[in-house]
């Protein structure tokens, strides 16, 4: 496991990146250290017109083995390396999630999602047969260099599934990844919600996305490389 964020986006009246993190830093357990990130040297009036910029991350936070990003508009925490399995993310999901929400600087909460990325290291067996798909343009056979990315709804979830057929990445402790890489990102959109009325739900809504999109990469890995992988998913 290469990535794994849950997130909310949200409106406020509030200047939320200005003012939360210091409210994390007061009332969270452990230490917290935090980072400008690029975003933030814009100015907020370019970052409110654009909707490209609208949800970037604006401060980060380092919280023990995971970070916390905010912005204008969005909350998250995700996961550092190595991931410690869902148990312990939920944990801290519903801590800072609940310090956040309980502020006030939160109007109403319209998305929350979760997203896991993934990279079949050393997997000996080609990229097209690690995963459950037949990809052809015309006479034009893509299986052994691919980069496609397919949505759909199922069950009130937009399942956004990402599959390439190489990438590379370095862990903290400089071992590098190479293989197929799975990105599957889990959306539920959610009508203007009161952030009251959101929080009471956080755990059942971030329980469920974590199911479906757990269901999903399963679905999407085939059974000749999870018999070569033996993974342990939580």
């Amino acid at each position: 496991m290469i990535e794994a964020v849950f997130e909310m986006r949200f409106e406020s009246s509030a200047p939320v990146a200005a003012m939360l993190p210091g409210i994390l830093y007061s009332k969270l357990s452990g230490s917290l250290s935090m980072e400008q990130l690029p975003p933030h040297s814009m100015p907020k009036e370019i970052r409110d017109a654009d909707p490209n910029f609208q949800h970037l991350p604006l401060t980060k936070c380092s919280w023990g083995n995971y970070w916390i990003l905010i912005g204008d508009r969005i909350f998250a925490v995700a996961s550092k390396l190595p991931y410690a399995g869902w148990a312990d993310f939920l944990q801290k999901i519903e801590e800072a999630f609940g310090v956040a929400l309980e502020t006030g600087l939160i109007t109403t909460v319209n998305r929350c999602s979760i997203k896991y990325v993934d990279i079949l290291d050393s997997i000996p067996i080609p990229a097209s047969e690690c995963f459950n798909m037949n990809l052809a343009v015309g006479s034009i056979d893509g299986k052994d260099n691919f980069h496609i990315k397919v949505s759909a709804v199922q069950d009130g979830v937009i399942q956004t599934v990402q599959l390439i057929s190489s990438a590379m990445t370095q862990l903290f402790d400089g071992r590098p990844l190479q293989g197929p890489l799975i990105d599957v990102d889990s959306v539920m959109d959610i009508p203007a919600e009161d952030s009251g009325a959101f929080a009471s739900r956080l755990v059942e809504r971030a329980t469920a996305l974590h199911d479906a999109n757990k269901k999903t990469v399963f679905d999407a890995i085939s059974e000749l490389a999870l018999k070569h992988l033996e993974p342990s998913y939580e």
